[in-house]
């Protein structure tokens, strides 16, 4: 895998390598069972101590078969978490925010495709989607599916959140998310939180670019599905993200139209988008006698 002539620089001069060799650090070091050293991660692709030494350091450039390799040893085997990490690692795209070594390389892969998708199309059967929750709800959402994770954990996600969810403000990107009517009904905070959390998804209502649609309980359809959602892009074929708890699973929308048919489907079974403000204005109305806080 390695070998042939290489360039060492100053990592001052090429801040992805360090970028890249701080990830692959931070991964092998991540490994579950036992740790793997740096000289059995050399020796996995060919590699010396001192040469190891320096791909992590960031004073060498890589070789995508090497980079492969590493993260398939370092249990990163989704291909599109590999991407992630080896399309900035080869110069094939530039390292934006969500590159950084702080976010999780499952999250980096997952938030690329948000951040960069022309049209998003999300199903929420469960929670209100994340691009269009509070800081308060978001909050009690990552306290509930990350199993009551530090306040620290919870504070930095929350920023990230806020982060992302400039994808709607700032670009012309659109957005159309279904959301099941038992998700606005459902408590998962207190009242001023719920109370909010309605509002903010009223006034998303008035932005042309989102269009956010609720599937009545008198629904006539209701997929069996978890949430999933449907990235468009301009210049690369759609991709299909499963938000399944603690892992999103993407794969190419060709290998599974099934899950565009099911949007399509309960597009057409749930209320109109121009009936979501008057829906959202009468559960806000009621909330605070039917449901217990």
């Amino acid at each position: 895998m390695s070998g042939g002539p290489e360039q060492e620089a100053n990592t001052d001069e090429f801040p992805t390598r360090k970028l890249v060799g701080a990830r692959l650090r931070q991964l092998r070091e991540a490994v579950d069972g036992t740790r793997i050293t740096a000289r059995a991660a050399g020796r996995h692709i060919g590699a010396s101590d001192s040469k190891m030494s320096r791909l992590e350091n960031g004073f060498l450039p890589f070789r995508r078969d090497d980079l492969t390799a590493l993260l398939t040893l370092y249990g990163v085997t989704d291909p599109y978490q590999q991407e992630a990490l080896i399309s900035v690692a080869m110069g094939e795209r530039q390292p934006s925010w969500w590159d950084d070594q702080q976010v999780p390389l499952e999250a980096t892969a997952l938030w690329g495709l948000e951040q960069t998708a022309s049209y998003i199309r999300t199903y929420q059967p469960i929670f209100v989607p994340p691009l269009l929750q509070t800081e308060e709800y978001a909050a009690e959402f990552y306290r509930i599916t990350q199993h009551q994770p530090p306040a620290s954990v919870i504070e930095t996600s929350v920023k990230r959140l806020a982060r992302r969810q400039r994808i709607l403000t700032e670009h012309d990107s659109r957005f159309w998310a279904i959301i099941e009517e038992p998700v606005l009904w459902r408590p998962i905070a207190n009242l001023k939180t719920h109370i909010e959390q309605l509002d903010v998804l009223i006034r998303a209502c008035q932005d042309p670019r989102i269009t956010i649609q609720v599937n009545r309980m008198t629904s006539g359809f209701v997929p069996e599905c978890g949430p999933f959602s449907v990235f468009r892009f301009d210049d690369k074929p759609q991709m299909i993200a499963f938000h399944r708890q603690g892992k999103d699973v993407i794969i190419p929308r060709r290998s599974d139209e099934q899950h565009v048919v099911t949007f399509d489907r309960v597009a057409v079974a749930a209320a109109r988008a121009h009936e979501t403000p008057k829906i959202l204005t009468e559960i806000r109305a009621r909330i605070p006698t039917v449901v217990d806080f």
